[in-house]
């Protein structure tokens, strides 16, 4: 492993872990300090919608300026926001909403930016022709921090505060900017193209929108991406409220880490049975899973221990979807048009996710509530739904099924069995 390599993703690393216990405890500050699953949706729906919207946009950017600078400038910028937070959330945050929604947005925008100019840097900085162990390592170290993070900001947010978690974040973008000011590459902007960020997201979306098996995919995956985004902020409510089993903050943890360890397993799962299972079976089977014992289980439970053991099973599910899926992606598309067909795979297929995240919180704090008709009718045939976080384990429930019948569907599709095949087949 190079120095270069080292210093730019080991810096990466350290800003991921401050980052992550930056998430985890603005998402606990929002829906403990206004009382509202809206207000949590609204915060994590603004930042999906940034860093998803933007960023077929970010990655012409990152094709166009030197991608060495556009990293500093970027952990430089994302540093100042975490610190422009520390200060914001020292008191009540009732009066600051707004600001911390445009610090959100802006934050969502430059981490996109971030997020394409470090995956483009990877051909640059290692030469290798077979890059596969390379990004098996980006992926590693982009998962790691998800572990330690939200430990660390619960520990943080129990014995100090809040604020104390932003000004660590903001520390460590620093410290990754420090790094790569240390190490120097090969980084020049080839010819004297003229900057057009909207044209390859374009072409990109021609691309799939012609090709009926893979808007087959999209279509299913962006109905799949808006379930999901529905019970987003739903669940992290849930957690923090429906179990009276340790403190909120230790529960939340306890699901995050979890959650962690299922995405590293799912991936060494995959990698076990790629040869072996049809990735037709991984794609939807990953689907059906994960929102059968994943989330269906997890909604007719208040154990955090059942909680966790599910979220875990969820995202090796997700794993055992995401990794085929992309490979399919990767054999099928040709590789002079992998970027902006990827870009425009990303808006298209996870751009319904923000809305859906908004419009989930919406959903729980007037449909799912003890006064709804609806919710009523359900806790008559379902006890469970009687207990402890009744209506909001019922719109996970019901979201879960919906996602079942996503799973079944691509499990019988002909087109993800003709796309599972490999190429030439």
């Amino acid at each position: 492993m190079n120095k270069v390599f080292t210093l730019v993703w080991g810096g990466h690393l350290i800003s991921l872990l401050g980052s992550s216990a930056a998430s985890f405890a603005l998402s606990l500050l929002v829906f403990q300090g206004t009382g509202q699953v809206s207000f949590l949706a609204l915060v994590l729906g603004i930042h999906y919608f940034t860093s998803i919207y933007l960023a077929p946009v970010m990655g012409a950017v990152a094709d166009y300026f030197p991608r060495r600078s556009l990293i500093l400038i970027c952990n430089l910028a994302l540093g100042l926001i975490a610190l422009v937070l520390a200060v914001v959330v020292i008191n009540s945050i009732d009066q600051r909403i707004f600001l911390i929604l445009i610090l959100i947005a802006a934050s969502g925008a430059v981490n996109a930016c971030l997020t394409v100019t470090l995956a483009a840097s990877v051909r640059q900085i290692r030469k290798e022709a077979d890059l596969t162990r390379v990004n098996g390592l980006t992926s590693l170290i982009e998962n790691l921090p998800v572990f330690a993070g939200p430990l660390l900001g619960a520990i943080v947010y129990t014995v100090a505060s809040p604020s104390v978690i932003f000004l660590v974040d903001g520390i460590t973008f620093f410290a990754s900017a420090a790094l790569v000011l240390l190490v120097v590459w090969e980084d020049k902007v080839e010819g004297s193209r003229s900057f057009r960020p909207f044209a390859g997201a374009l072409s990109g979306i021609k691309w799939i929108l012609a090709r009926r098996d893979f808007r087959f995919l999209q279509i299913n995956f962006a109905v799949n991406n808006f379930l999901v985004g529905l019970g987003t902020s739903v669940l992290t409510a849930y957690v923090v409220t429906s179990s009276s089993e340790a403190d909120a903050q230790w529960n939340l943890a306890l699901v995050s880490v979890s959650s962690a360890a299922g995405l590293l397993l799912g991936s060494g799962l995959v990698i076990i049975g790629a040869n072996i299972i049809n990735r037709r079976w991984l794609i939807g089977g990953g689907i059906l899973v994960g929102s059968l014992l994943g989330r269906v289980l997890l909604a007719l439970s208040i154990s955090p221990f059942l909680w966790a053991v599910c979220s875990a099973v969820r995202n090796i599910g997700v794993q055992c979807t995401n990794a085929p899926l992309t490979a399919i992606w990767q054999e099928r598309t040709p590789t002079s048009e992998q970027g902006s067909v990827f870009g425009a795979r990303r808006l298209l297929g996870q751009g319904p996710f923000p809305l859906a995240v908004i419009s989930g919180g919406l959903l729980a704090d007037t449909i799912f509530t003890h006064d709804s008709s609806f919710f009523g009718l359900a806790k008559d045939m379902f006890p469970r739904f009687s207990e402890a976080g009744g209506p909001l384990a019922l719109m996970i429930f019901c979201i879960a099924l919906l996602e079942v019948f996503v799973g079944v569907t691509l499990l019988v599709s002909r087109s993800v069995k003709k796309l599972s095949l490999a190429p030439g087949e």
